[in-house]
């Protein structure tokens, strides 16, 4: 097994935004896997954002508040500038544009559209000059069962997961094939309760790190199907 992440206990991005994170603040830093650092949030849902771009296999990194880019407001009649809240970048192989992306809550949409807009022009006159797209992210978007899959794998850590139970795991899991956790379970019906234990937590983390594969649109639980990535879906025998 690959260890594909150590995190850093780098927090460089407290000292560049200059931000202090209050006790009840909806602001914060999030310990990025994928990207082997902290991560700025400013609302619950640029949180939850970033927790579903660490488990999107298409995303090969991201960045928060990546630039900032200087318009023209002609209401007030005067230079402003706009932060936008991530840039995502895909995998070559994908075939896509960079996103650079602005995360609201849809009421915050209906409510401020006309002050948003002249922000929004100068982020997609600017996306075009550098061949990206620009996208508005809304709760919609984001809050879906993928998130919820997202989050119930983030508390499976390579540092807790037993290295030979993980062999065990990987060599049981080709030999079924496509199976489920509950049936994987049931493969390891004379081993101890703790080996079963540790081969479950290294499952998951498999799934998290994509060397067991599913569907990660349905909701996660001992009855969906898995296989390894090693190969496509196989058709059940």
């Amino acid at each position: 097994m690959k260890k594909k992440y150590k995190l850093t206990e780098a927090i460089e991005n407290v000292a560049k935004r200059g931000l202090i994170i209050k006790h009840q603040s909806l602001s914060g830093l999030f310990a990025s896997e994928k990207m082997d650092s902290m991560i700025w949030f400013e609302s619950s849902l640029e949180k939850d954002f970033a927790v579903s771009l660490e488990f999107h296999t298409m995303v090969n990194y991201y960045e928060e508040q990546p630039l900032v880019i200087e318009y023209w407001d002609d209401v007030d009649q005067r230079q402003r500038t706009y932060t936008p809240d991530f840039l995502i970048h895909f995998h070559e192989n994908e075939g896509m544009k960079s996103w650079l992306c602005e995360v609201k809550y849809k009421e915050d949409l209906r409510e401020n559209l006309a002050k948003y807009k002249p922000k929004f022009k100068a982020a997609m006159a600017y996306c075009k000059r550098e061949g990206w797209e620009f996208k508005l992210i809304t709760e919609d978007y984001i809050r879906t069962t993928f998130l919820e899959n997202a989050k119930f794998l983030m508390r499976y850590k390579y540092d807790l997961v037993d290295q030979g139970c993980y062999a065990r795991m990987i060599s049981l899991i080709n030999d079924l094939r496509l199976t489920t956790p509950e049936e994987f379970m049931l493969a390891l019906k004379d081993a101890h309760f703790n080996i079963k234990g540790r081969c479950l937590y290294a499952l998951w983390y498999a799934v998290k790190i994509g060397e067991v594969n599913c569907d990660s649109t349905q909701k996660l639980t001992m009855k969906t199907e898995i296989w390894p990535s090693t190969i496509l879906k196989p058709a059940i025998e």
